[in-house]
Order: C-alpha cells, then sequence, then structure tokens
C-alpha cells in the first residue's frame, strides 16, 4: 500500500481535460493542479524528470532546449557556463560580471544523488485505488516496473501518465484506451517499441521517450498529430522517416544523442516549431527546407558532422540560439546577418578562417563571441562596431599573430576577453583603453612585454600570461588592486617587481617554472593568498615575511635544486594544508612547521632528509610525508620523535613511498 507521503490527494474538480499545448509541457515541468484529483506512488524524480521539473544541468550548449521550453516563458533565463572567455548571460536583467578563479573548486567528498528505487509495487492495487479515486494523474515512476497490467485500459479518466525510470520493455495495447491522455512521459526505460494502439490517443500532446533503445521512431508517433512535444533524446534512432511532416503542432522536438545521419524535407513541415535539438548526431548536411521552421527560436545543431550549413538559415529570423559547436564547417553563411535576435554566436570547434564580412556587425544584439579552435589567422572584418555590444569574445586556440589597434574602440561593454593559445608577440598601443576588462586570458603566446599601460585595467581581477617569454614584469602590476588571479607559470622571469605585494586581493599566484631566485618579501603583504606555486624554479630560500600569510592553503616549492632549508615562520601558516617540497635538497623540515594544523601533507618525495621532529603533538594531528627510499631499506630513516609515537607506535607520521632509487 502507498504510504500517505507518497500520494497526494485533492477532490477532483473542473478541469477542462482539453488543455492547451503550454499546460500540456507546463505539467510535465511541474505539475500541481489544485483542482484536480492526484494519485503519485513513485518512487523519488529520476534526473532527467527532476531537470523538466527545475533548472536543468546544463550541456555544452549552455542551456537546456528541452526544459527551458518547459518553464514558464515569463521566468526562463539562459544559464550559460562560465570559464575565462565564457559569460553568464541573462538578457532579463542587467548585466553582472562572473568571475571563474582557476583552481578555487576543491576537492569534496560526495555520494550518489540517485535515490535508492523503491520496493516493488503491486502495480495492480494501484491501479484500482486510481480508478477508485478518480484520479487524472499517475506517477509509477521508479517503482521497478517490468510490466503494465492490463487493467491500465480501465483508468480511461487519465490525463497524465508517468512511468520513467522503470524496467519497461513495451507498454501493453491497453493503453490506447486512455484517451483522454495528454501527458505521457517513459522516459530511462528500456522501450524498443510502442503499440500501435497509441493512434487512439488523440489528445495527446507530451511524449517523453528520453533514455530507451528505440532503433527507430516508431511509426505510431508519426500518427500523434497533436502532439506538441516530442523528446527522443539518447536512444539508438537512425532515421527519422519523412512522415515527421505530419506532426505539425509540434513546439520541442529533442533528436539529441541518436545516431541520425541525415534529416528528411518533411522536417521543414514543421512550422511550429520553437526548439529543435539534433546535437550530438552524424549529420553532414541539413535540408534546405529547414528555413521553413521560421518559428524556431532555439536550435541545437552541436556535435554533427556538418559540412555546410544552407543559406536558407537565414529565413529563420527568430532565432535566438544557434548552436554550431564542433562540427566540420569551414565557412558559415551570410544569410545569418538576418537572424538579427541571436545574443550568442558560439562556432567553436569548426575550421573556419574567415567570417562574412560584417556578419558580427548586423548581429547587433550579440553579448557573446566564441571563434575557439578553429583557423582564423587574423580578426573577423567588420571593425570596432562589431563589438560594440559584446561583453566576452573568446579566440582561443587559433593562429592570431596580433590584435589590432582600436578594434574594441567601441566595445565598452568587453569584460573578458580569452586569447590563449595563439600567436601574439605583442599587445596593442591602446592596451590601457580596455578599461573595463575583468578576465584577460593571453597564456600560450609569445610574448615577451606586458605594456605598462596595463595600470589602466584597474577592474581586472583574473590575468592569465602563463607559457610565454616573459623575463619581467612592469612595476604598474601593483596598481591591479582588484586582481585575484595571477598565472605567470612557464615564463622566462628571474624576479617579481615588490610592487606585487601591493595587490592585496589576490588569492592565487603561480610563478612556477621560471628563473626565480627569490621572492621579494613584499610577498608577505598577500593576505588573502590562498594558493602560491613556485616550483621549478632556482629558489635559494624563502622570505620570512612568508609567515605571515595566514590564509595560505596550498605551498608548492619543489623541484628547487638550490633549495637546502625552509624558514621556521613557515609554521605561522595556520591554514597551510599542503607543502610540496619534492626534488628539494632538503636534509631537515622544521618541528615548528609541521606542528601546527590539525592535518597538513608534506610532499616530500626525492630529498635528502633523516630525521624530522614533531613535538607538541595533539591527538587529532596527522602529518603524512612522502620521502624516497632505498629498494631494501627496512628503516625509512624518517623518525617522529614526539613522546606519543615512541611510546605507542607511530601515530601522527604516516610514510608514504610513491617511488623508490634506481
Amino acid at each position: 500500500m502507498t504510504s500517505p507521503a507518497a500520494m497526494s490527494l485533492s477532490k477532483k474538480g473542473g478541469r477542462s481535460r482539453d488543455n492547451s499545448n503550454s499546460e500540456a509541457a507546463g505539467r510535465l515541468a511541474n505539475w500541481q493542479g489544485p483542482d484536480s484529483l492526484v494519485y503519485s506512488v513513485g518512487g523519488s524524480e529520476s534526473p532527467d524528470v527532476e531537470a523538466m521539473r527545475a533548472d536543468p544541468n546544463l550541456d555544452d550548449m549552455q542551456s537546456s532546449l528541452e526544459t527551458a521550453s518547459l518553464k514558464d516563458e515569463k521566468d526562463a533565463k539562459l544559464l550559460k557556463k562560465t570559464s575565462v572567455g565564457s559569460v553568464v548571460v541573462d538578457p532579463t536583467t542587467k548585466k553582472q560580471v562572473s568571475v571563474t578563479v582557476p583552481g578555487q573548486n576543491k576537492a569534496k567528498f560526495t555520494v550518489p544523488g540517485r535515490p535508492t528505487p523503491k520496493a516493488d509495487l503491486d502495480v495492480t492495487k494501484e491501479l484500482k485505488k486510481c480508478k477508485e479515486e478518480g484520479a487524472e494523474r499517475l506517477d509509477l515512476s521508479k517503482s521497478q516496473i517490468s510490466t503494465l497490467p492490463n487493467t491500465i485500459k480501465e483508468l480511461t479518466q487519465l490525463v497524465e501518465l508517468y512511468l520513467y525510470g522503470n524496467r519497461l520493455c513495451s507498454l501493453p495495447p491497453e493503453v490506447g484506451f486512455l484517451t483522454f491522455l495528454q501527458t505521457l512521459a517513459l522516459s530511462e526505460n528500456s522501450i524498443t517499441s510502442l503499440p500501435d494502439s497509441l493512434s487512439a490517443l488523440t489528445r495527446l500532446r507530451v511524449l517523453d521517450l528520453r533514455h530507451n533503445k528505440l532503433q527507430e521512431i516508431p511509426k505510431v508517433v508519426y500518427q500523434l498529430r497533436s502532439l506538441t512535444t516530442l523528446f527522443l533524446r539518447f536512444n539508438r534512432i537512425r532515421i527519422v522517416e519523412e512522415d515527421i511532416r505530419n506532426l505539425v503542432n509540434l513546439t520541442k522536438f529533442s533528436l539529441r544523442e541518436n545516431k541520425i545521419k541525415e534529416l528528411p524535407r518533411g522536417i521543414g513541415q514543421l512550422v511550429n516549431l520553437v526548439t529543435f535539438d539534433i546535437s550530438h548526431n552524424h549529420l553532414e548536411h541539413l535540408p534546405e527546407d529547414i528555413g521553413n521552421c521560421v518559428n524556431l527560436n532555439s536550435l541545437d545543431l552541436q556535435h554533427n558532422e556538418l559540412l555546410d550549413i544552407p543559406e536558407t538559415i537565414g529565413n529563420l529570423r527568430a532565432l535566438n540560439r544557434l548552436g554550431l559547436r564542433y562540427n566540420r564547417l569551414t565557412s558559415v553563411p551570410r544569410s545569418l546577418a538576418n537572424c538579427e535576435h541571436m545574443d550568442e554566436f558560439n562556432v567553436e570547434g569548426n575550421n573556419i578562417s574567415q567570417l562574412p564580412e560584417g556578419l558580427l556587425s548586423s548581429l547587433s544584439k550579440l553579448t557573446s563571441i566564441t571563434l575557439s579552435r578553429n583557423a582564423f589567422e587574423k580578426y573577423p572584418t567588420g571593425g570596432p562596431s562589431q563589438f560594440r555590444s559584446v561583453y566576452a569574445i573568446n579566440m582561443e586556440h587559433n593562429k592570431i599573430n596580433n590584435i589590432p589597434l582600436g578594434i574594441f574602440s567601441r566595445a565598452v561593454a568587453l569584460t573578458k576577453l580569452n586569447m590563449k593559445d595563439n600567436q601574439l608577440s605583442a599587445l596593442p598601443l591602446d592596451m590601457g583603453s580596455w578599461t573595463n576588462m575583468v578576465e584577460l586570458n593571453l597564456g600560450t603566446n609569445q610574448l615577451t612585454k606586458i605594456p605598462d599601460d596595463i595600470r589602466s585595467l584597474e577592474k581586472l581581477e583574473v590575468l592569465i600570461l602563463s607559457n610565454n617569454a616573459l623575463k619581467k614584469l612592469p612595476n604598474t602590476i601593483g596598481e591591479l588592486k582588484k586582481l585575484r588571479v595571477l598565472d605567470l607559470e612557464e615564463n622566462r622571469l628571474e624576479s617579481l617587481p615588490q610592487e606585487i605585494g601591493a595587490l592585496r586581493e589576490l588569492q592565487r599566484l603561480v610563478v612556477q617554472a621560471n628563473q626565480l631566485t627569490s621572492l621579494p618579501r613584499t610577498i608577505g603583504l598577500l593576505k588573502n593568498l590562498q594558493y602560491l606555486g613556485a616550483g621549478e624554479n632556482n629558489l635559494t630560500s624563502l622570505p620570512q615575511e612568508i609567515g605571515t600569510l595566514e590564509n595560505l592553503e596550498s605551498l608548492y616549492i619543489n623541484d628547487n635544486p638550490e633549495l637546502h632549508s625552509l624558514p621556521y615562520e613557515l609554521a605561522y601558516c595556520s591554514n597551510l594544508q599542503i607543502m610540496s617540497i619534492e626534488n628539494c635538497p632538503l636534509s631537515q623540515i622544521p618541528a615548528e612547521i609541521v606542528a601546527r594544523g590539525p592535518s597538513l601533507v608534506i610532499q616530500a618525495a626525492g630529498n635528502r632528509l633523516c630525521y624530522v621532529q614533531l613535538p607538541c603533538f595533539q591527538p587529532t594531528q596527522i602529518v603524512v610525508l612522502s620521502v624516497l627510499v632505498p629498494p631494501a631499506s627496512t628503516n625509512y630513516g624518517v623518525k617522529c620523535s614526539c613522546s606519543a609515537c615512541s611510546q605507542h607506535g607511530e601515530r601522527h607520521l604516516q610514510i608514504a613511498v610513491p617511488t623508490v632509487y634506481t
């Protein structure tokens, strides 16, 4: 029997069974129906259907075309991934900058989020109870059902039937008796076919068949002319029949993650289609008839094998989002300029070397442009006007050797620029005019100098200069008062300016793999510093002032061949969790360092440590020491001298041996 907590009942009211299309999809997203009798016996929500009732986990297109369309249009918002070179876009609110700090997310223990399925139900009893109560909604989801009883035909009053997350391979023909049914949710089963009797469901609006084992779209689906929402994501479908043209009322259609190689011309008959997701398939071409779907707002074609896009795409003037990432395109049609409502242009992961003249300028509502991982050798033609409303540009992984002078002169909203992995050897003279910049990624280029004018970027919070050829930094770097991340890894720096101590908001400083012989004493002023990476340099010592970094959590000073000792002031870094001193010629670690904090991991492989004194331990303190030892050794040569260990065995010191001498 179903517990009271699992069953929600209310008196049957006057709600019409012939609901509108939006109501049918809306109830699938979040059914509450205060005027209707509801009978729910299923287990917890599956991840897919939870996504249909709330904001989804967003995919590569940075939004779910399926679920966003199920939300009330007034409340729906576009959510996008954030990274250096990408932004959060919410066109209904004032634009805000969201800064992503590389490495800020710490590892956390997690537990599986999927709830434990309920025990097998007595489905026959549940159907009987539903009939007796006259419920119009039946939820048997996640109930481990492998077959549906024939008595389902007696529930002729049903309007919504949820069976997701079960073990169904098929449905009984008797489902065809449910002629008032408007919503049928069958996702996360093992369904391979549907009975022809479903053709009697002339009121069916929403059919969800995601995550099943369909080899083809069942013939009966093409007969369900009342459908407005059809989800077929993650099946094994290879062919879409010409009969798809029958579903003229479709507004939401997902074929994502199947094995489809082509679309029929009949797709152009779906003139009411608003969102269409056919991403993650094997399409090489689109039928020109796609241009007849003039109400399309979102078209997701990413992760296919598209070689071209038809010019008729320009007929889709209502298009707001177009996903073209990761295809095999060498160009895009000029007619895209007609799609003036687009707010994002993203062709990442193609082989495009240039855009049609003035294309970006015509798309006046663009706020984000992503051209990364293509074959661009220069910026798109169109001048400064093409970036006038843009606040994020990602040109990562191309072959661009310069940023044209004045190209951003009208880009007053530009806050994020990602030029990582190009061929830049210098920065433009007007760099100082980028005054609204918040994230700037210039990593993996050929830069030898940073202009003094960088001081003008007063709003800068993230600056990535890794893997260049820099020998020094300008003293004006200290004027970037809001800087939180400074990445200088793999350059040729021999020293850091004293002015770096003025970066009081700095949380992450990476100077790994340079030629530094010392760190400035002013580093002790970086009170918010949490991560300091200074390994693979030529450091001979660390400044005593490092002990004032009370928020420091990770310290990497590994592979400094001239570093023979550590200052005892490190003991004052009370939040230190990881200290890597691997491959440094240290013979001892000051006792004060390892005696602080509830837990400290010291990575010390490849040193000359022979004795570690660990006084004043609390019972809960643990130090993990990673060392190298000779292969035949039974005495690691590293011992704890605290009284607890000497009396009761090594309680606090754990020796880890990652490798051995050869």
